[in-house]
């Protein structure tokens, strides 16, 4: 047991390091760089979207012409997805991880998704893929500090204007942390009443006054920079800026005037810089039109010798779910912290009074749209009664209401444990007499979309009249299909869906709550922890929202770990792992710091043929460093050793074509245990055709 220490609003300060990703490069200005790309879209048929050709020809002049940045951002929609004309998914991601993910170099580099990668479930969980193609750690919510800066992922999920409970709550923790840093946001959508593209049910988000009154409440939050718009655009109000990041494909909204780029920024201690970038025709677009670059006078955290931090976990997590954590961040001295806060409430699903709608006039006529939920018969099925729905009468055979919608109850919600007995409760008012009967339903799927199980409950005759109905429905163990509940290495995770559903619909029935929650449970968090890779970290007792609780946690050197949910009263928690003193970013396989080395596992990224591991160096690094691997896994990495004037790299697997990358100033002398390598333009390349011991001598 770990002793109960409760953290007062104001935290001390952690930031990030400073850092030369480019070491050619002098940075003489006191300032962190930043470049931010978004809506690449590769992979979707039109006259208006770019080729890969012309996108990787603008990357390479934003890295030419902005030598000094200190890292590199993605917004978002970096493929079109099967619904939209793309023909090769696997292709169109292949070449967004190539062109925009490897060719930003050894800058640090971060994604936050947008729309059309949720919307991409043809063949595996969205959300698991694009966390696979961005080297993301946890959930798609994250957060991270580079230079005294906070930067936040805070994406829209399961729809594209919705941003759900569980990221509002990780949200109101992380903020907490960081009251004492400057913070910039980061999504893939706008917010109404602040730039532009504010279409009902695809643009501005769906809840943007509750994000704009967290802005007054949090003053140390000054930009808001997304996607999705395509235009370039800055807007200053309420002492921010509020920046759409232009594009870097899709559909052009200035017609051909300013093509294809993006977002540079600068953040000092007393300002913050904006400009808009055409990379396609190398300008600033404030030379096409004067409100295209804003900066703002403000204070700042800035901090060009803070330490670099990085941190996930999950809002509302629920006793029991086992959560895989994929590190891709290590250095040799780092800290790492557990912060726990509880939740308000035992209802697992989203908005389950259904209070969120919004309608849209899509090609093929008006969209309604139920945020957190579907009605399986589309528009006609159902009418909305803000709040509540009502299902109308019909002659169908079955008619559903499902919780999240169908298209994502298969991939990505809710994350939910096997093993445990869940509560479903509704509320409803049936109109008329009639032969009306309901069965509520929990679809559990694998995270590849596999059924593993349909558990339901009894058949309910419902008569006339308003009526509240309960059942208890158990989730056994699986053992027959492979989970991360039975097999802590697999990453196969659990989502459960739930469902009402009615037969026999003679007559209207109102609905106006569907909850899932664990049995027996109330209203507080209380008796809480996580168990990180079989380790327990908790605190008995009441823990309220709001109340955080750090606890201090043993180094991890697992490059990949899971992390186990301890929860009592209402059974969920939210929680914040946060690593500090980070010298390494490694994309595209996981890492950790063993003893005297790094080790670097097997590929995590998938998606490009290239097999490629990507190191970033978070800080400035003037001697050599081992900087990319090709078609190589299971890597131990010694770094440069100043006393005996060497480093080491071990490669336990190879495959054709294998090789490594040194970047180094210095010539090497000696490279021993291979017979194949080059040293030119500052870098050492290293050809691999068997398992090797590679040993390199500078002095």
């Amino acid at each position: 047991m770990i002793r109960r220490e409760f953290i007062k609003q104001t935290t001390v300060m952690t930031a990030g390091i400073a850092m030369k990703p480019n070491l050619l490069a002098a940075n003489n200005n006191d300032s962190l760089k930043g470049f931010i790309v978004s809506d690449a879209h590769f992979g979707w048929a039109h006259t208006m979207q770019p080729s890969p050709e012309k996108q990787t020809k603008a990357i390479k002049n934003i890295m030419n012409r902005f030598p000094d940045l200190d890292m590199f951002i993605d917004t978002g929609d970096a493929h079109h997805n099967d619904h939209h004309n793309n023909e090769n998914p696997y292709k169109a991601r292949k070449n967004w991880v190539d062109i925009i993910q490897g060719g930003c170099g050894q800058l640090p580099f971060y994604y936050v998704i947008g729309n059309h990668e949720l919307r991409s479930n043809e063949d595996a969980d969205p959300e698991m893929r694009s966390n696979i193609m961005g080297s993301t750690t946890c959930r798609p919510y994250y957060s991270f500090d580079i230079q005294g800066i906070h930067f936040i992922s805070f994406p829209e999920l399961i729809r594209a204007i919705y941003i759900t409970e569980e990221e509002w709550d990780w949200l109101d923790l992380d903020l907490s942390l960081n009251r004492d840093k400057t913070i910039i946001m980061l999504s893939h959508n706008n917010i109404i009443g602040t730039t532009s593209g504010n279409e009902p049910g695809y643009r501005g988000i769906m809840d943007s006054e509750r994000m704009l009154e967290l802005f007054k409440k949090n003053p140390n939050i000054i930009s808001w920079m997304h996607g999705h718009n395509h235009n370039y655009e800055i807007v200053k109000e309420q002492n921010m800026l509020f920046v759409s990041n232009g594009r870097i494909g899709g559909f052009d909204p200035s017609g051909g005037k300013h093509g294809i780029g993006g977002i540079y920024f600068e953040i000092s201690t007393d300002e913050i810089l904006v400009k808009c970038y055409s990379a396609e025709k190398d300008r600033f677009l404030d030379e096409f039109n004067t409100s295209l670059s804003q900066d703002l006078k403000v204070k700042t955290s800035y901090n060009k010798e803070g330490s670099y931090a990085y941190s996930y976990g999950v809002g509302g997590a629920t006793n029991g779910e086992h959560i895989p954590a994929y590190h891709h961040h290590t250095g040799e001295n780092t800290n790492t912290e557990l912060f726990l806060t509880g939740c308000t409430h035992a209802v697992i699903n989203d908005d389950p009074e259904m209070t969120k709608y919004t309608e849209r006039e899509a090609y093929h006529g008006l969209d309604k749209i139920l945020l957190a939920g579907k009605v399986n018969h589309g528009n006609d099925g159902y009418e909305y009664l803000n709040p509540g729905i009502r299902l109308k009468a019909n002659d169908n055979w079955w008619t559903t209401l499902t919780m999240p919608s169908d298209s994502y109850d298969k991939y990505s919600y809710y994350r939910c444990p096997v093993g445990k007995k869940y509560k479903i409760s509704i509320d409803l008012d049936v109109k008329g007499e009639g032969t009306q009967r309901l069965w509520l339903r929990l679809h559990v799927y694998d995270i590849n979309g596999q059924k593993l199980r349909i558990v339901q409950s009894d058949e309910i005759m419902l008569g006339k009249g308003k009526q509240k109905l309960e059942r208890i429905i158990n989730v056994p163990e699986i053992k027959t299909f492979e989970t991360i509940y039975n097999n802590s290495e697999s990453d196969k995770l659990v989502n459960i869906a739930i469902e009402a559903s009615f037969t026999g619909m003679n007559t209207d029935v109102d609905i106006f709550a569907l909850k899932m929650e664990q049995q027996n449970n109330n209203q507080k968090t209380v008796d809480t922890g996580v168990v990180i890779d079989g380790k327990e970290y908790r605190v008995d007792g009441l823990l309220n929202k709001g109340e955080i609780v750090q606890l201090p946690i043993d180094r991890l050197e697992k490059p990949r770990s899971v992390n186990e949910i301890i929860a009592g009263g209402n059974k969920r928690v939210t929680y914040l792992v946060r690593h500090s003193g980070l010298i390494w970013q490694v994309r595209n396989a996981t890492v950790a710091y063993t003893k005297d080395y790094m080790e670097i596992n097997k590929i995590r990224n998938y998606i490009s043929d290239k097999m490629e591991i990507i190191i970033a160096p978070l800080q400035k690094i003037n001697e050599p460093y081992l900087q990319r691997i090709r078609k190589a896994e299971q890597i131990q990495f010694k770094p440069f050793n100043p006393s005996t004037q060497s480093m080491a790299v071990k490669v336990d697997k190879v495959y054709p074509e294998a090789e490594i990358e040194v970047f180094s100033q210095i010539e090497p002398k000696q490279v021993k245990g291979i017979e194949k390598w080059k040293y030119e333009n500052n870098i050492l390349l290293v050809r691999l055709d068997k398992p090797s011991n590679v040993q390199i001598k500078f002095d």
